[in-house]
């Protein structure tokens, strides 16, 4: 028995154009995953469709996210150098970003506090101070490898620093991990050795010298600091006879009678450099003329390490003064500086 049949499957594919009575889409189709981003005066964003979101693994150190728009991040900054001048900031440090191999346009914030935490954080202005919003600037802006100084700072005060990192739209970091290191106390110290200085006797119209004075000056001020003079008799004074060899400025080999003093010798370890100041800084017989009010007679414009200077004493008596072995002058020497 001859059997006769067929089998028959059909399918069908129905499908329309996009299309309403003011337009129709004649050919469209769905592509891969994409971003798009928009933005107006007061908003940016981004989006992205093709893509798992909201993937994300965390652990206690990193956290790693999923997705393409992953890729546009940046490396966050590490750890900055910090520095306080070998010990002698008390108002500022020293700060190198580490820009983790970053590209070279890429901008960078730092936000400063006083606990490791960072409640209630300040972040570094343009002028290199404390502000209270965060400020973007590029690495060479940040002094590059030399970096800046954080100013404005308190002193005996440690300060911790982290950096993020931002590059064009939609790449802005986390902050890094944080540096800390402390402010120090403003300091000053000085010496002045011995306590009395002789001339010995001396005759008419002769030029003598006392022995050294030796001066030692240190301080950490930014400002650095003066070492001053101030006499008590604006010159060389007989109590006996009431007669003044006076006070001079000047070449004594020039002048029939004169007192004065002449600083000499400045040094340092480092900072500074210290300076003699005029009229003390002469040469030879030239002295500066001491009086009742304060003079400096060394100075330096910043923070110095191990200043060291001498002074000496010069009288010229002419040929009527007195001969009495009770000429005497009082000097006071006070040192200060420019926190």
């Amino acid at each position: 028995m001859l059997r006769l049949g067929a089998a028959l499957g059909i399918s069908l594919l129905f499908a329309s154009f996009s299309s309403s009575s003011n337009y129709q889409l004649q050919n469209y189709s769905i592509g891969p995953g994409a971003t798009n981003s928009s933005s107006s005066t007061t908003y940016k964003l981004q989006g992205t469709v093709g893509e798992q979101a909201n993937g994300s693994t965390a652990g206690s150190t990193k956290t790693a996210n999923n997705g393409s728009v992953q890729t546009e991040q940046l490396n966050v900054p590490g750890a900055p150098t910090l520095s306080n001048g070998s010990g002698t900031y008390y108002n500022q440090l020293g700060c190198i970003i580490n820009t983790s191999n970053d590209p070279s346009d890429t901008t960078y914030a730092i936000e400063v506090a006083t606990n490791s935490s960072f409640t209630s954080p300040s972040y570094v202005q343009a002028s290199d101070t404390l502000g209270a919003s965060p400020v973007y600037q590029s690495y060479s802006s940040w002094g590059g490898g030399s970096g800046f100084l954080i100013i404005g700072l308190s002193s005996s005060t440690t300060y911790y620093v982290k950096v993020a990192a931002k590059e064009g739209l939609f790449t802005n970091t986390e902050y890094g991990p944080y540096a800390s290191l402390a402010t120090v106390n403003p300091t000053i110290t000085f010496s002045v050795s011995p306590n009395s200085a002789s001339l010995g006797s001396f005759l008419p119209n002769t030029i003598v010298t006392s022995s050294n004075l030796s001066f030692s000056y240190a301080t950490n001020a930014a400002s650095g600091g003066n070492v001053y003079v101030i006499g008590k008799n604006n010159g060389f004074l007989s109590s006996s006879q009431s007669y003044l060899i006076p006070a001079y400025s000047g070449n004594l080999a020039s002048t029939s009678q004169g007192f004065g003093i002449q600083a000499s010798n400045p040094n340092q370890t480092s900072g500074g450099p210290l300076t003699t100041v005029s009229p003390f800084n002469g040469t030879g017989n030239t002295v500066g003329a001491e009086s009742n009010t304060l003079q400096p007679i060394l100075t330096t414009s910043a923070p110095i390490v191990g200043g060291t200077a001498n002074a000496d004493v010069q009288a010229k008596a002419s040929s009527t003064a007195p001969a009495v072995n009770d000429y005497q002058e009082v000097f006071t020497f006070i040192a200060a500086a420019s926190f």
